[in-house]
């Protein structure tokens, strides 16, 4: 990992001749402030900005662009991504966007990938939209490769005859509805990103091999981004020299004028191009307050106001190494217990039956978003396997199902909150014990890996989560383990009295004058 705060205009001078041949107005220092990156191939980023410059739009990407494009599209050695994660900062109206509709178009067409851009506002996500339908459909081989598209109601889609799609969308639970997986996911505006708008897209992101997040976003001004929590992390992150994470963060020292214009071009990579003197000028002059100057730094200088106490780092319930001494594939035995759960719009389903070595094995037979087939699927399983008992949870909203599956002959049996507190307290004592059994099913792991627990009274805790955690799988799991443990259980036969008692004395008979009540 490399990690600095740089002081020589490297990224300046390897452009220079390019700038003063092709940008000659172009004024902006192209080196981050701060940067952090992994060495890597960087050929795919150069494609991703030659397919711009080839199609009928003529894009040309100014340096800056074309170099953070290089990092993004980086490959290790292994040929997967350099940088699984990916973040810029950059002052408003420096071009961004256009950097976004490259590395889309180059993994929409070249990749086939999946892709979900999300917005806080829908206004950004349609722009990209526009934008970057705008090159598809004046570029002939794009477009002939285009088998649908569409703007309305807060969704723009390109899904390509290859079965590769790019949703545009504002952020909310349904953000990759229609996606079996997410390949890449780009969260624009992320100065208002939440922990749970990114679990709404983990599952799907799970299914993808080699997936890829790109934060980008002008700096958080707290005042003004009660959001701006979660990618405050990622830039401490970045900051720290976090492996696998592309930082690059333009800004102006604290030490420079605010009012020099030499400050401005500091902060700024597009300047002279798209930001000029007139224009910041102009801005400068809005701003003649304590809170309009403080706008000023955070919009145009890149000057953060930034959350100073930051989430604690998560400490995991249960720890890798144990969950992963726990995976295996033993005999099964008995009956089996289904459970199902629903959180942020996706429904789990999960079974457990014991093994023949008496562990508990737990499996995720399902993870989707709401749909009609969800009752068919759990009507399905039930009659395939003739479960002991449907769990779930009376708070929970998979309780919504409940009317349908009645039309189904299927009566769920629903936990209480005492009773949900102490499955969470089982499961978690079974798991440290070493006495459940699991497959390693990446949409359970993911519940694992981000979840915590909410404390309850009598020291029973529930589930709760505080990363880009979807809970549902967790919550069935523990859920169809309850439903083994208690309606699991084979009642013993009778022992058969020895036939020359019974012949020598007859049938037992009940004398209820005699019986010890």
């Amino acid at each position: 990992m490399t990690l600095s705060t740089i002081c020589e205009d490297d990224v300046d001078a390897r452009f220079a001749e390019i700038i003063a041949s092709e940008w000659p107005k172009l004024e902006g220092r192209q080196t981050p402030n701060s940067l952090a990156f992994t060495p890597g191939n960087t050929e795919l980023g150069g494609k991703a900005a030659e397919l711009g410059f080839r199609s009928a739009s003529r894009i040309r990407a100014i340096p800056w662009q074309s170099w953070s494009l290089e990092q993004i599209m980086s490959k290790g050695p292994d040929g997967t991504w350099t940088h699984p994660e990916c973040c810029l900062i950059v002052p408003r109206q420096n071009g961004k966007s256009l950097l976004l509709s490259l590395r889309v178009l180059y993994g929409l067409f070249k990749l086939g990938e999946k892709i979900v851009f999300s917005a806080q506002q829908w206004e950004t996500a349609k722009a990209l939209w526009k934008r970057t339908w705008a090159i598809v459909k004046t570029t002939p081989w794009m477009l002939k490769r285009v088998e649908s598209h569409t703007c309305s109601q807060g969704r723009g889609t390109i899904v390509l005859a290859s079965g590769a799609e790019v949703v545009f969308t504002t952020r909310s639970a349904n953000a990759g509805r229609g996606l079996d997986r997410v390949d890449l996911e780009i969260y624009d505006e992320a100065y208002d990103l939440t922990e749970a708008d990114m679990a709404a897209l983990s599952p799907t992101k799970m299914n993808s091999d080699d997936p890829q997040t790109i934060y980008t976003s002008s700096a958080v001004n707290q005042d003004q981004h009660p959001n701006g929590q979660v990618l405050a992390a990622v830039r401490q992150r970045g900051l720290d020299g976090d492996e696998g994470l592309f930082f690059a963060e333009w800004m102006a020292p604290d030490s420079l004028d605010r009012t020099d214009p030499k400050t401005w071009r500091w902060a700024n990579p597009s300047f002279g191009v798209i930001q000029t003197d007139k224009k910041l000028a102009s801005e400068l002059r809005k701003f003649s307050t304590e809170a309009g100057m403080k706008s000023f730094d955070v919009e145009y200088l890149g000057r953060g106001d930034w959350p100073s106490e930051l989430a604690e780092v998560h400490e995991p319930v249960i720890t890798a190494e144990a969950w992963s001494d726990m995976e295996g594939r033993s005999e099964l035995t008995g009956p089996i217990a289904i459970a199902v759960d629903r959180h942020l719009d996706w429904y789990s389903i999960a079974m457990a039956q014991r093994t023949t070595t008496g562990k508990i094995h737990i499996e995720i037979g399902y993870l989707d978003r709401p749909s009609t087939g969800v009752v068919e699927t759990i009507a399905a399983i039930v009659e395939s396997v003739d479960p002991c008992v449907v769990m779930m949870n009376r708070t929970s909203p998979a309780t919504s199902l409940n009317p349908a599956l009645k039309l189904k002959r299927i009566e769920p049996v629903l936990t209480s909150g005492q009773e949900m507190g102490q499955a969470c307290v089982g499961f978690l004592d079974d798991a440290l014990a070493g006495q459940l059994e699991h497959t390693n099913d990446p949409r359970l792991n993911n519940s694992i890996d981000g979840v915590k627990k909410k404390p309850m009274s009598g020291g029973a805790f529930g589930w709760d989560y505080d990363t880009a955690v979807l809970l549902a799988p967790l919550v069935a799991a523990t859920l169809a383990r309850l439903g083994l443990l208690t309606h699991g259980v084979e009642e013993p036969k009778p022992e058969a009295l020895p036939p020359a008692y019974e012949a020598a004395t007859g049938p037992a008979e009940f004398d209820a004058l005699s019986a010890a009540f």
